[in-house]
């Protein structure tokens, strides 16, 4: 089997490291059939040979895109930069791919489609709910018309891009999980966060210092009674059986 890629976008080592262990897990993949590379310490793309890999995933980050482009430092507009061009090679010639997060709303934008604080989502678990195309998706197959995702996020997409099908959606996100074209998908919500691995990242949040330190344990009080089940993983395994190739 090709391997496929995982693209860690988030400064933070052991945010990436367990990041990459959880699209793992989720994916049922071996270490060998996942590549981890992150795009702030290697020039990804001049490497990159998109008939070489089965797919590619990109990470989320705590970066927002909607920041001042004055006060944004240069490790995110380079990695800005790089998830852009990355997408473009995915869209004209046909590379799976699955952007989460922060890597959704870089695809919005590139679509031409702006982002607003309107739609953010505090730490926590949000009910999702499948739209009539993404019920006939088939990473969605099987999926039940609503289930539990975890999520953490300042800004979301406005619409739905142009060219883009609309998925999945929330109450406070709208635009919760797209498509565009037949391989390229979005999903700002985070499917390879069960509720232990939704834990440690918190963890690690508030040890770097993001958020409300008075907040934490409320957020992790809340995680661990959310749900017992995680439907949204699917989402990852059905990527990596869909898209694999020899």
């Amino acid at each position: 089997m090709k391997p496929f890629i995982m693209i860690s976008t988030r400064p933070e080592i052991e945010a990436a490291e367990q990041e990459y262990e959880s699209f793992l897990l989720q994916g049922g993949l071996e270490r060998d059939q996942l590549q981890h590379i992150r795009l702030e310490e290697v020039d990804f793309l001049d490497a990159f040979t998109a008939g070489d890999v089965s797919g590619v995933f990109i990470g989320g980050s705590p970066y927002d895109l909607s920041t001042p482009e004055p006060a944004k430092t240069r490790t995110q507009l380079r990695v800005e930069e790089q998830v852009r061009e990355l997408l473009a090679v995915a869209l004209k010639e046909g590379v799976p791919l699955l952007a989460t997060g922060f890597g959704l709303e870089v695809l919005a934008d590139y679509l031409g489609t702006a982002t607003s604080t309107r739609f953010a989502e505090a730490l926590g678990a949000t009910e999702v709910f499948l739209t009539a195309q993404g019920r006939e998706d088939p990473l969605l197959e099987g999926m039940p018309q609503t289930f539990t995702a975890f999520v953490g996020h300042h800004e979301g997409a406005v619409d739905v891009p142009a060219h883009a099908t609309l998925l999945a959606s929330s109450a406070d996100c709208p635009v919760q999980m797209i498509r565009v074209g037949r391989s390229v998908y979005g999903t700002q919500f985070n499917p390879e966060l069960d509720v232990e691995r939704f834990l440690q990242r918190v963890s690690i949040y508030s040890d770097a210092g993001y958020g409300d330190p008075g907040m934490i344990d409320d957020i992790l009080i809340g995680a661990r009674t959310s749900t017992n089940e995680h439907q949204a993983g699917r989402i990852i395994r059905r990527f990596v059986e869909h898209f694999r190739s020899e």
